[in-house]
């Protein structure tokens, strides 16, 4: 048998990069320039811009805190080595959260147009491994020390110094906590993370769709109360990014279900002590997954449901208060899996909005009718609406014991974030014009849980400007209502642990 054998022609250029329309739109979309991009106009890149690994200066962000960092990098303009002498070069459009190589990460996807003038030769340095590094501008309102979780810049210890605790020896660090701004992202020679990196892999590693990680059922967002049964009575409830389970006590062993009625693997159910539990009907929750003291997305407990490697170290079962069922005496958990109950309020509509900005975390509330026990849904998802928002808003409520609507000297609540979720403290008798004068003032925390039948409503607001852990309590710099600097101080009276809240006459 012959063959003709001929000349072959090879090229080994890489092919031309594909750059897609879900990746155009998110650039018309979160940008919004001013004529609308199309797919021939730009260069597309991606950068693992930060990871949870302690930096060369001994900070770090950690994992609760990715989420945040990503919808802040969105619209920030991308630099080169941080100068601000020379206008962007690009802007990132999209961020996410991603794992890498074990390590969780925020990657960035920016663009810059292929008519500027040197888009070509920046597209060059990037891909020819040029431009390898990246690094962030950011600012943030709280240090916290990783050894006693106060402010590095007032406690004993230093970054990176290493001291023993409990017998081990650790290194100190911070967490970057109240990231309030991402300034630019940055093309740098080193950055200050390991690892950092400029990647042409421009698939979007977004969260998973929830039918796609075992939860069946997801809460509808709420963009404006009205969308409310306006004669309903709502459980309000921290949001947390979990599964919807439901215990089920019919035999001798509860077992846990998912929201669609399949059983989760019994090495998830044997974690848990149901023991504890009171005898009753069939008990409903949000399985959370924690690394420690971190709280993970959901798309890590699905890794950890599938039997696949993830870096889940411990669950939280958070339940959902029922009618006739008194969940509060709950017994303090013995290991790292634990049995609780969610904070909650029972509010009408018009009371939503106060509940929800004093219970809220980042990701906001969840929302049930009342009427719905067990929930025959996932509820509904609602965050506050406007400045209110912020991470650094305080709060100031008039609490009525009466059910008075009018404002009063009575009693005062007043709420401001920490670490996204709100603290709130009942300031006793508080005259509004004595504080002002520098009067003390004897207040409480208020209980996680707190059911009661007094009403509040929001009657001003103001910006958080600095806060400092001082001896068990605060000092914060305000703006707004309360101007100045004002204390939290800790004090034992009447037997009580509670506080003293006054206006500083100068700063400490």
């Amino acid at each position: 048998m012959s063959a003709s054998l001929g000349r072959v022609t090879a090229r080994l250029a890489e092919p031309a990069e594909r750059v897609t329309a879900d990746l155009i739109d998110l650039i018309n979309r979160n940008v919004n320039p001013p004529t609308p991009i199309e797919v021939g106009d730009v260069y597309i890149r991606a950068m693992f811009v930060v990871s949870d690994e302690v930096n060369s200066f001994g900070g770090r962000f950690p994992i609760e805190e990715h989420d945040r960092l990503a919808e802040l990098l969105v619209d920030s303009p991308v630099m080169v080595g941080h100068r601000k002498d020379k206008l962007p070069i690009a802007r990132n459009f999209h961020a996410t959260t991603v794992e890498r190589d074990g390590r969780r990460w925020v990657k960035s996807y920016f663009y810059w147009l292929k008519s500027a003038e040197g888009a070509d030769s920046l597209r060059e340095n990037i891909d020819g491994g040029i431009y390898k590094e990246c690094s962030i501008g950011f600012t943030f309102l709280f240090p916290e020390c990783s050894i006693c979780g106060k402010d590095i810049r007032t406690c004993e210890h230093e970054p990176l110094a290493s001291y023993e605790v409990d017998g081990q020896k650790v290194t100190c660090h911070f967490n970057y906590r109240q990231i309030e701004r991402v300034l630019e992202t940055s093309l740098v020679y080193r950055g200050a993370v390991n690892d950092t990196s400029v990647s042409k892999e421009l698939r979007i590693d977004g969260a998973q769709p929830l039918h796609e990680v075992a939860c069946l059922k997801e809460p509808i967002r709420l963009n404006d109360l009205s969308q409310l049964d306006q004669g309903c009575e709502y459980l309000v409830m921290p949001y947390y990014d979990g599964m919807l389970v439901r215990i089920e006590r019919l035999g001798l062993q509860p077992t846990l279900c998912r929201a669609d009625g399949e059983e989760l693997p019994d090495e998830i159910c044997r974690r848990f002590d149901f023991g504890q539990l009171p005898m009753g009907d069939d008990l409903y929750g949000i399985l959370v997954p924690y690394r420690g003291k971190e709280r993970l997305s959901l798309n890590y407990l699905a890794k950890l449901l599938d039997g696949r490697a993830s870096i889940v170290s411990r669950l939280e079962l958070k339940l959902i208060p029922q009618d006739g069922l008194d969940l509060s005496t709950l017994p303090e958990n013995v290991g790292p899996d634990r049995i609780r109950l969610l904070r909650h309020e029972v509010v009408s509509v018009d009371h939503v909005d106060a509940a929800a900005r004093s219970l809220m975390t980042r990701d906001g509330v969840r929302l049930w009718p009342r009427s719905e026990t067990p929930p025959v849904s996932a509820g509904f998802r609602y965050r506050p609406n406007g400045d209110k928002l912020s991470g650094n808003v305080y709060q100031i409520c008039a609490v009525h014991e009466d059910g008075d609507s009018r404002l009063s000297k009575d009693s005062m609540v007043f709420m401001f974030p920490i670490n996204g979720e709100y603290r709130r403290f009942q300031i006793r008798q508080c005259d509004p014009t004595r504080l002002a004068q520098g009067a003390r003032f004897v207040a409480d925390e208020l209980p996680l849980s707190n059911t009661g039948r007094a009403s509040s409503d929001v009657s001003q607001t103001g910006r958080l400007v600095e806060l400092t852990p001082r001896r068990g309590g605060y000092v914060l710099r305000l703006t707004g209502v309360l101007e100045g600097s004002y204390a939290l101080r800790k004090i034992r009276l009447d037997g009580k642990q509670r506080f003293l809240f006054y206006r500083q006459t100068a700063q400490l």
